[in-house]
């Protein structure tokens, strides 16, 4: 075929029905029959249409992809081979060292890791992008695909040798492993990403190593599947779930963040573990020791992030397993002072305390409660009384007194006024235990009402007004944070 794709086919009247069975084209003109017939003839000459190719199957966001090319595959990286013959992947080789005797592995360290390095059966959180020679896109990225990847050492649950890969690598590591197509994908490839019998290259970084097992995915399972799971293997998943959350809680992300995913790791082992069916009593005892870790460490995942309802609720549960239990009082008392509840909060700590009486945390957070305690009653105390000068305080009479309060409604906020509301409000918000702030609006005027509304609203705060008895308060309130899912 020319550039034309204008084709010479000399056919044979015994072939022409192999061909009309095996080969359709659409031709631009008519053919001559009768040449094309003629067994003494030249043939037929004619010119087909062919289909366009098919685009390429893009796999990501070409933006994306363009931040994670790998010029050096194409030796592209501005040095020059003096061997003619030398492949990019060769070029790289010579910067690295074999990890396995026979070469198969050949590692380069692009960032020091630190610790020890990751030991077996562990689970690895790891990125990585993996590429062929001379095809600077990445075959696979996790970051392209916005996910990390966790494996189990000793699994099997990737190539084998990224696997002995990764077996080398410390917390925080970057390196780039060339894998030759035994450890790869072998005599076949991946078509059409990946061509049978080629060395690949993989960047590796390894974010975290944990002794934590998989957690199976249970959302692959069928409905018969779940329906025949025996209390051992619920029990597997639930552990995994809580180890998972441990793994979290203790983790480097920002505070929120890592207490939100120990949340619902917690979560999601609890549900397991109350709707499990139970056999025996045996079954029944190690569900209620699992779920008595996890109510607890829920309770102090809630307590961080100020939900304090569902603490309480999750304490109370923890009691019901276990009524002696000492961090169940402690916490259930932590989360009624956090809310406020002082006296009970003090009562259940002191019930702690009494089982416990040399644990420096309670006494700690005994302390803690008091001192909380006295500066709320100091707030409130300043709250419910007048703030500035009133001005009945010269009042002799009725009358007089009337007359005083309009024209304090008609005053300005005055900027010492404004000062003061400010510094309330900044301290408020400071404060993590506080989550309201009462003002008695009979000691303020209305300019001061005014602004003091102004102010916190303009700082994310919450008002309201609230009615007690003959009595008018103004409360600041916090946002609440977001329930969890």
């Amino acid at each position: 075929m020319n550039v034309s794709n204008l084709f010479s086919i000399a056919i044979n009247m015994e072939n022409v029905n192999s061909i009309e069975d095996e080969f359709h084209v659409r031709l631009t003109e008519p053919v001559d029959l009768d040449e094309l017939c003629n067994p003494d003839g030249r043939g037929s000459e004619f010119e087909v249409v062919l289909p366009e190719a098919p685009e390429e199957k893009q796999y990501f966001d070409e933006e994306d992809v363009f931040k994670h090319l790998n010029y050096e595959v194409n030796n592209v990286d501005g040095s020059d081979s003096e061997d003619d013959n030398q492949t990019p992947f060769d070029s790289i080789a010579k910067k690295m060292f074999s990890v396995i005797g026979d070469g198969s592995v050949m590692k380069r360290v692009k960032r020091v890791g630190s610790g020890e390095v990751i030991p077996k059966a562990y689970t690895a959180t790891i990125h990585y992008e993996g590429y062929v020679e001379y095809c600077d896109v990445p075959f696979d990225s996790t970051r392209l695909r916005g996910k990390t990847q966790k494996i189990r050492l000793g699994e099997g649950q990737v190539i084998l040798g990224l696997e002995v890969a990764v077996g080398t690598m410390r917390k925080g590591e970057k390196s780039d492993f060339l894998i030759q197509h035994q450890y790869a994908y072998g005599p076949m490839g991946v078509p059409p990403r990946i061509p049978g019998n080629a060395t690949v290259l993989f960047v590796v970084e390894l974010l975290n190593y944990s002794d934590t097992p998989l957690v199976p995915d249970m959302d692959t399972w069928s409905a018969e599947r779940r329906k025949d799971a025996t209390f051992e293997e619920i029990l597997d998943i639930a552990n995994a779930y809580r180890k998972a959350g441990n793994d979290a809680f203790n983790g480097d992300e920002n505070g929120h963040k890592r207490i939100s995913k120990a949340a619902s790791q917690y979560i999601k082992a609890i549900r397991l573990l109350e709707n499990a069916r139970l056999a025996n009593q045996s079954e029944e005892d190690e569900m209620k020791r699992v779920l008595l870790k996890l109510y607890l460490n829920l309770a102090l995942c809630d307590i961080k992030q100020g939900q304090c309802p569902r603490a309480l609720s999750n304490c109370i549960k923890a009691l019901e397993i276990d009524p002696q239990n000492i961090k169940a009082m402690y916490r259930r008392g932590q989360a009624l002072w956090h809310s406020n509840e002082f006296d009970k909060g003090r009562h259940w700590i002191l019930k702690a305390q009494k089982l416990n009486p040399k644990d420096a945390h309670i006494q700690a957070e005994l302390r803690k409660l008091d001192r909380k305690k006295a500066e709320m009653d100091q707030l409130h105390k300043a709250t419910y009384q007048r703030m500035f000068a009133s001005a009945n305080s010269t009042s002799k009479s009725s009358d007089v007194a009337k007359e005083a309060k309009t024209k304090d409604k008609q005053k300005k906020c005055t900027p010492e006024a404004q000062d003061l509301l400010q510094t309330k409000l900044k301290e408020f918000i400071k404060d993590d235990v506080l989550t309201e702030m009462p003002f008695a609006l009979d000691t303020l005027t209305s300019a001061e009402t005014e602004y003091l509304q102004q102010a916190a609203l303009e700082m994310g705060l919450e008002v309201r007004t609230l009615h007690q008895n003959s009595d008018k308060y103004l409360k600041i309130l916090k946002p609440k944070p977001e329930a969890e899912q």
